[in-house]
């Protein structure tokens, strides 16, 4: 921290430097880099003084110098709420306004449009943007209106204001038809309250049959539909005017241009569409060429796939499903899969109307993708058009995978016993590519992986079939190997008995000529679905392939961490038999070691930039409930060792109690960890927060079995009411994977073996509570736990950074860490500036950077790009921080401690989302 205000400081005089250089050019390339340094150095004080100095350029500077300005401006707007010392930036830029230039005049209302975030409010600006609007230059009229623009977007008190100023100029014969095609977009700001909105809709309106060319009827259109969707009024008289241009207009950019503009309204406000609009562009769609058709079907999936729309008539003969039924087997390709995708956005609108119905759609839609695919599958996939209709339908595929698993089973049928059967596809083509996606997208959120178990013989040879020389150099070799390793991983897992990742399917992947990158890939998807023994295996393979010390700790920590969890799942994989508790214990044992080690080796791959303190803890939490565990089945061995005749029931009940009483207490600390965890990991995306609290309601219901067991011989009802109290609502209802599905069943297998003990055991301590308890924490460990992505990836990535003033760098040298007491000398300094920034960093990995060497020399792969990670996605936003300062007073040798009295002890800062 200290550093880098040091370097900013340095990095302000060199800027300042820069613009007192005698030569324009040399001037003009130091403004271009104070964009550049305000990303590095946000800082308020830092972005004010910048500013000034550019102020105090761009008024006494040519108009190359303000245009560069200009640009740095527009492209800095994020930090402008950053200047403390606006009004003196403002004076500077403003005085120039007043020349006598017509160019320097334009410049400067390009800057204050640019402005407009900060100064919307400000009438002396309205003012002069009003007179730009009459000026006689062309340039500085033109500058006028996109200030007009700006400003309008921002002040609702402006766009009142300016909106008779913009209506007389659209309607005076002396202003260009050029200056009215720009003047038209500042009316869809017009929408402050209902007067001025309705006055601009009449504006708009009257210019369509007045300026009847192709030019202004497009503009216009967009205005209108712009304004609709901001006021959210007259969206059925627009849809009417929309579609009117769609059947009468001969222009096909008119046509099209208004069909762009039904889907903006179908976006934006589809719950103020209505079936009598629906319905017209159903008519519409059956008096429009084939082009029109499948740009109206683009706007009807946009409107029914919205979760806000009115509830849509899908009886049996209504014109919509007539439409996709009609369309479904349409002889234009693209056409069948929009009304494909049409009638799988209307399965949610029929479930929630008719059960039945609901089923009906379904089943048609199968038999449509079936269909499809008959006519896709033979045809080369070279063409655009077929590639674009094969993703859309392979996207409505996900959306019909329900509970019931119907789709599902069908959609494995189409696929295994047609599609990769006799080799119609080849198995690393794009189409290839694209399928395989799909299915692992589906398998992943799957409730029945039993359905691809009997696909699996089919699925091992398509895999050593990829890892095979043959399509060694082939460029989607790696991602359709990853795509065929997630589907074997779901389909082992609805295996009951041995395991189908035999030596010979591992072997194939360790002796392939798949380059390292791609193994650890595989690994990594081994890790997340639960398939530890194969992740075991392939990163002691990849230990000794890596380029940095870090880097090493990391993969090894990892395979300590596979051969814990491999340990405990091979007690399970034995046939169908009875898990022999003895060997359990002793297997909990061992992975409790394999943790110790793992956790151990993880902290030494911690670097400054990778602090893997969620990746510890999270590998602790897990390592404290097998912990947990194997005490748990300690305490059972009392009644086992000693049974009731050998003990007296007093002494029994009393150190029972007490045992089973620790468990419970230690399996809700464990519990509430886990939430501790999911709160303090702000950057967590909702899949790990969602496998987070599976672990955490493993916790949860082994604390309540056990106090179930104890107090249901006393209370009867205990048991009825600890039930009723466990819940499985994630709150994130689109994930629903096997795992969520897997600690469900526990908890229903549990429930059942405590009900059985209950009905035939009424007593509280015998050796059947004792086989009832270790049951139970069998059927939790046997729940595979996958772990989450954000051990291995970060989507987002969130700091605070602090600057302090004035600074002390050689008591931070000192210090050598920035929690120590920040001395002063209250003598000289009465005063501690604290700046505060929150940045956002690209979404980054914790495997990123590893470098593996792929052929024991010095060619090194690194992953360059990954396709999986979402840079702009956003899953938590900061909207306040808190900073609480604490001073410790040093009086003759005592330290007086008491709380600070500081100005502003809060920081707000207000996050925009965007796509």
């Amino acid at each position: 921290m200290e550093e880098s205000i040091q370097e900013s400081g340095i990095a302000l005089v060199e800027l300042h430097k820069g613009l007192t250089l005698e030569r324009c050019g040399d001037v003009c390339g130091a403004i271009v880099k104070f964009q550049e340094t305000f990303t590095k150095y946000p800082f308020p004080s830092f972005i004010s003084s910048a500013f000034l100095g550019l102020a105090e350029a761009y008024r006494n500077g040519n108009n190359v110098m303000r245009l560069c300005i200009l640009r740095v401006t527009r492209q800095s707007r994020s930090h402008l709420d950053k200047i403390t010392n606006f009004e003196e930036f403002l004076k500077k830029i403003f005085s120039v306004i007043h020349t006598n230039d017509p160019l320097a005049r334009a410049i400067t209302l390009r800057m204050l449009g640019s402005l407009s975030k900060i100064i919307s409010e400000r009438k002396n600006v309205h003012h002069c943007i009003c007179k730009g609007l009459d000026s006689h230059d062309e340039v500085e009229q033109e500058a006028a209106i996109f200030a007009t623009i700006q400003f309008a977007s921002d002040s609702h008190d402006f766009a009142n204001s300016i909106c008779n100023k913009i209506a007389t100029l659209l309607k005076g014969l002396s202003t260009q038809l050029e200056i009215k095609l720009q003047l038209i977009p500042v009316l869809q700001h017009m929408h402050a309250d209902v007067e001025i909105s309705t006055k601009a809709r009449d504006i708009l309106m009257d210019l369509l049959p007045s300026y009847p060319t192709q030019d202004f009827v497009l503009i216009t259109l967009k205005t209108l539909t712009l304004l609709s969707s901001h006021t959210f009024v007259d969206i059925p008289a627009q849809v009417e005017l929309l579609l009117r241009y769609v059947r009468c207009d001969p222009r096909n950019a008119v046509r099209f241009n208004a069909i762009d503009n039904l889907n903006l309204l179908a976006n934006r406000a589809a719950h103020l569409w209505s079936n009598k609009d629906i319905n017209a562009v159903c008519e519409t769609f059956h008096e429009s060429t084939n082009c029109l058709k499948r740009a109206l079907l683009n706007v009807m999936c946009t409107l029914c796939s919205s979760s806000s729309i009115v509830p849509v008539d899908v009886s049996p003969g209504s014109p919509l499903l007539n439409l996709c039924s009609n369309s479904m087997y349409d002889s234009d390709i693209m056409q069948s899969a929009l009304a494909i995708k049409l009638q799988t956005s209307l399965l949610s609108h029929a479930f929630r109307c008719n059960k039945k119905q609901y089923q009906s759609i379904r089943n048609q839609t199968i038999d449509g993708i079936d269909s499809i695919l008959l006519l896709l599958i033979p045809l080369p996939s070279n063409s655009n058009n077929e590639r674009k209709a094969l993703k859309i339908i392979l996207s409505a595929l996900q959306l019909l995978c329900d509970e019931s698993g119907i789709a599902e089973e069908r959609i494995y049928e189409i696929f295994f016993t047609y599609v990769y059967a006799e080799s119609r596809v080849e198995i690393c083509s794009d189409m290839s590519r694209y399928m395989l996606e799909t299915l692992a997208a589906i398998a992943t959120n799957s409730h029945f992986p039993k359905y691809l178990f009997e696909y699996k013989k089919k699925l091992c040879s398509m895999f050593l079939e990829v890892c095979s020389e043959k399509y060694a150099d082939h460029p989607n070799r790696s991602c359709i190997t990853i795509f065929i390793f997630v589907i074997l991983c779901i389909c082992d897992l609805g295996s009951e008995k041995s395991s189908i990742f035999t030596n010979s399917i591992i072997d194939s992947i360790q002796q392939s000529s798949l380059n390292h990158w791609t193994k650890y890939q595989i690994a990594r998807q081994a890790f997340r679905l639960g398939q530890h023994g194969v992740a075991r295996r392939l990163l002691k393979e990849l230990c000794d392939c890596v380029t940095s010390e870090q880097h090493h700790f990391w993969i090894s920590g990892l395979e300590q961490l596979a051969m814990g969890e491999s340990t405990i799942a091979s007690c399970f994989r034995s046939g169908g038999a009875p898990v022999s508790w003895p060997l359990m214990d002793s297997n909990i044992t061992k992975a409790v070691g394999h943790y110790h080690s793992g956790i151990s080796i993880l902290m030494a791959a911690v670097t400054p930039n990778r602090g893997l303190e969620f990746q510890c803890e999270y590998a602790r939490l897990r390592r404290e409930t097998l912990q947990l565990h194997s005490h748990l089945a300690s305490c059972c061995q009392i009644i086992t060792v000693k049974p009731p005749p050998a003990l007296s029931k007093g002494v029994l009940e009393i150190t029972l109690n007490e045992k089973l009483g620790e468990c419970i207490k230690k399996f809700h600390t464990i519990d509430v960890a886990y939430s501790k965890l999911r709160m303090s990991s702000f950057d967590c995306d909702p899949t790990t927060l969602t496998n987070i609290e599976v672990l955490q309601q493993g916790c949860s219901i082994m604390a309540f079995a056990i106090e179930s067991l104890i107090q249901s011989s006393g209370d009867k009802s205990f048991f009825t009411d600890a039930k009723t109290s466990i819940f499985f609502d994630t709150g994130y209802p689109q994930r629903s994977d096997v795992f969520s599905k897997a600690i469900k069943g526990a908890f229903e297998k549990i429930s059942s073996l405590i009900e059985e003990f209950l009905t035939k055991e009424p007593n509280k301590f015998t050796q059947v509570c004792t086989q009832c308890l270790t049951q139970c924490s069998a059927v939790i460990l046997s729940v595979p736990i996958s772990y989450p992505r954000y051990f291995f990836q970060n989507l987002q990535s969130t700091r605070i950074g602090l600057a302090i003033k004035p600074s002390n760098k050689t008591a931070a040298i000192q210090r050598g860490t920035t929690t120590d007491p920040y001395r002063i000398d209250a003598e000289k300094r009465l005063t501690l500036k604290v700046e505060g920034v929150i940045q956002r960093d690209v979404a980054t990995s914790n495997d990123n950077q590893i470098q593996i060497d792929s052929h024991k020399s010095s060619n090194f792969l690194a992953p360059s790009s990954n396709k999986d990670v979402s840079a702009k996605r956003r899953f938590r936003e900061v909207c306040e921080v808190k900073l609480h300062l604490t001073v410790v007073r040093k009086y003759k040798g005592n330290h007086k401690k008491m709380q600070a009295k500081v100005l502003m002890f809060c920081l707000l800062f207000y996050w925009y989302l965007f796509s």
